[in-house]
């Protein structure tokens, strides 16, 4: 297995629980909401861990997964916790070994991730009762993906795996074999879309799998970069293309049939670009590993606006209503203007963010993890200055 790194981030472990309150930079939106400002409020807010950590630092990076009253998260120390979505009170927790880094994914009432301590599982979701698991032999770094009955992963030994999501049979597996000695420690979540399954390599390589058998349909090398040639940002489909990044190298649109490349960026990341919708389709969003958010025109590439982070970089873009929410990796939780990237509020947690948030644009909720693995439920959305909100 390869050497993996994290030294490209810089984070600050605390096990304080920030208490609910609420974040406000009062910036006016033009005159037709003159003396209106949006209001980020915290809900709630609660511990991911069983016990008080104080150990080396850990990247506490799941997305939120927000089912219809629960929501999962997980922490890279001591397990996975189920909340009640409303309360934020505990349904159930299962302790596991270095806990569950990447990520999960639900379908009825199973829930599957894969765990650091080389075990993927499958759960159920409303108890937290194991059903069954499969041996890794290797940690698992991004979230899986069901579809059809099948769960697909990827190890963090470059090992992309299918298997019955009923019973947790193997049904194929494609080992890429990579000789890379150094490379960062993330991994691709793999995407399914037609008969394909996509998944990044950390030797620089984007491939096309069949999805019934696993075999080789094509694939494109797209690191190219002095350090890191990683593909460790998941692939996003829309349309006939396919957006995919590399660690120290470019954003590339290829053409999902045949991977030839429509156009490059020359900016790396490893986070997936977020899509335009709405008014905004479009627009690509890029949180580069150099610090800065882009808005690229996602025919072309070509760069629509751009601002840098003060330190650090941002996770995966979130969209709120035409506006940008992401977490900091050395930072806050923030909500932006994408045109010229003006804060419109922010909270602290008292340490950073790197987890991708959560939004759920109908009912102005939002919710992410901390570095310090706390979980925070937030309330999105405009009042008049002075006014309380309705949920207050």
């Amino acid at each position: 297995m390869a050497l993996r790194t994290l030294g490209f981030i810089s984070l600050v472990v605390s096990s304080v629980v920030a208490m609910s309150g609420c974040s406000s930079l009062g910036i006016s939106m033009g005159n037709n909401r003159q003396n209106r400002e949006f209001v980020m409020e915290n809900s709630w807010s609660r511990t991911t861990l069983a016990h008080e950590f104080f150990g080396f630092r850990r990247l506490n990076r799941m997305q939120p997964l927000v089912l219809e009253s629960i929501i999962v998260q997980s922490n890279a120390i001591d397990g996975i916790v189920a909340y009640d979505r409303a309360t934020g009170a505990q349904l159930w927790r299962l302790n596991l070994e270095n806990g569950v880094e990447g990520g999960a994914a639900a379908q009825g009432d199973r829930l599957y991730f894969g765990s650091s301590d080389g075990q993927f599982y499958c759960v159920n979701v409303l108890t937290g009762q194991t059903l069954w698991t499969f041996p890794v032999r290797a940690e698992t770094l991004a979230a899986p993906t069901v579809d059809e009955g099948v769960v697909y992963f990827q190890s963090g030994s470059d090992v992309v795996y299918a298997l019955d999501a009923a019973s947790g049979k193997q049904l194929w597996v494609y080992n890429r074999q990579v000789t890379t000695q150094l490379s960062i420690r993330a991994t691709t979540k793999p995407v399914v879309h037609g008969a394909n399954v996509f998944v990044g390599f950390s030797d620089g390589f984007v491939v096309a799998l069949k999805k019934r058998d696993g075999s080789l349909n094509w694939e494109r090398k797209i690191g190219r970069g002095s350090r890191f040639i990683d593909v460790d940002a998941t692939p996003v489909v829309d349309g006939d293309a396919l957006y995919v990044a590399s660690f120290d190298g470019s954003l590339n649109s290829l053409n999902v049939e045949s991977g030839s490349v429509n156009w490059t960026v020359d900016q790396g990341a490893y986070v997936p670009v977020t899509l335009g919708k709405d008014r905004f389709a479009d627009r690509l969003y890029y949180s580069t590993v150099n610090g800065e958010i882009l808005t690229l025109d996602k025919r072309s590439g070509k760069q629509l606006a751009a601002f840098k982070l003060k330190k650090g970089i941002a996770t995966q873009v979130a969209l709120f209503r035409g506006l940008l929410l992401y977490g900091e990796s050395e930072g806050a939780l923030v909500v932006t203007n994408p045109d010229d990237g003006k804060q419109l509020a922010r909270y602290e947690p008292g340490v950073g963010i790197v987890a991708t948030p959560t939004v759920i644009d109908a009912t102005g909720e939002a919710y992410v993890a901390s570095v310090g693995a706390n979980l925070y439920a937030f309330k999105l959305g405009y009042h008049r200055r002075g006014d309380r909100l309705p949920w207050q």
